[in-house]
């Protein structure tokens, strides 16, 4: 074989290789022509820039196909003891543990994307002449220290030693600068633009009068955060566990800790950066433990951590 190898022959080593012909688009699965869509042959998808998400290509033949259209299809005369639909995290694990098993096996990968990897494919982009990565999506490798030893020996089979993370980023930065969390009220909401700083490190009773929050919403706020209460009261751990799977944060903070609507507001957005969504659809039970920005309210005395 003389082509080059490359990181598609997925990371540093590992036994998995990926053929990764691009499909342009992808309706070429279903026969229809690519028309309309053309790469150029150096075409490196961790080099673009801009915000791609679901870039062009990859979405158009699926709404197609859900608004009826449809095509001739061919036999398909390739075997293979895997097929993995979707290539990120999930399913590239997936396909190096069956690989592992089953050194022979012959693996197909499919993937809707130009890249392998989903949300923490690559991001690359040059510097003075010098390669930097970064993440396409995928923001943190979460408490690996808390990882199951599956886990820990996949990440070290694709080369990577979580340990450097320790060398490389300051943890004690913001401190030694002697910053902390704040949140930024709106003029909409609260009727005035203002910054509030010392979130989680200020007494709650003096944050909260610091905010132009009204009266009634001050209270809820330092009530959440300082009594120490059951919210769900009558309930065992389990039942308490069940139904904090099923309603989201919001539902929570309203229904049960019934908080002023401007509480809901503040901590509405809360989880954009982290889940992508508002807390009207992050499950109360995500709540428990988190710590960041200074913490959550609300459910530290109704379920406490073992």
């Amino acid at each position: 074989m003389k082509r080059k190898v490359t990181r598609r022959d997925f990371l540093n080593g590992t036994q998995v290789a990926l053929g990764t012909s691009l499909l342009t688009p992808w309706s070429e699965v279903f026969g229809a022509s690519g028309d309309g869509f053309s790469l150029d042959p150096d075409y490196y998808p961790p080099a673009q820039m801009g915000l791609r998400g679901s870039h062009a290509g990859s979405w158009e033949t699926m709404h197609a196909r859900v608004s009826g259209a449809t095509w001739p299809t061919s036999p398909v005369d390739e075997t293979y003891d895997l097929v993995v639909v979707g290539a990120g995290i999930s399913g590239l694990s997936a396909a190096h543990f069956y690989r592992n098993e089953n050194p022979a096996a012959k693996i197909l990968i499919l993937d809707n994307h130009d890249d392998f990897g989903g949300h923490a494919k690559r991001n690359e982009f040059q510097v003075n002449g010098e390669t930097r990565m970064g993440y396409g999506g995928t923001e943190t490798i979460d408490t690996p220290s808390s990882y199951a030893d599956i886990s820990l020996d996949l990440l070290r089979d694709i080369g990577i030693d979580v340990q450097r993370f320790y060398d490389y980023y300051d943890q004690d930065l913001y401190a030694s600068m002697d910053l902390s969390y704040g949140i930024a009220f709106d003029q909409e909401t609260y009727g005035q633009r203002k910054m509030v700083a010392g979130y989680g490190s200020t007494p709650w009773a003096e944050f909260a009068a610091q905010t132009p929050l009204s009266d009634v919403a001050k209270a809820d706020m330092v009530r959440a955060f300082t009594d120490e209460q059951d919210y769900l009261p009558g309930m065992t751990r389990d039942e308490k566990v069940a139904l904090l799977e099923k309603i989201s944060y919001r539902e929570y903070l309203r229904d049960y800790v019934k908080v002023d609507e401007q509480v809901l507001e503040m901590y509405q957005r809360w989880g954009m950066s982290y889940w992508c969504v508002g807390m009207d659809e992050v499950p109360a039970i995500y709540i428990l433990g988190y710590t960041d920005g200074g913490g959550l309210p609300g459910l530290e005395h109704t379920l406490p951590r073992k």
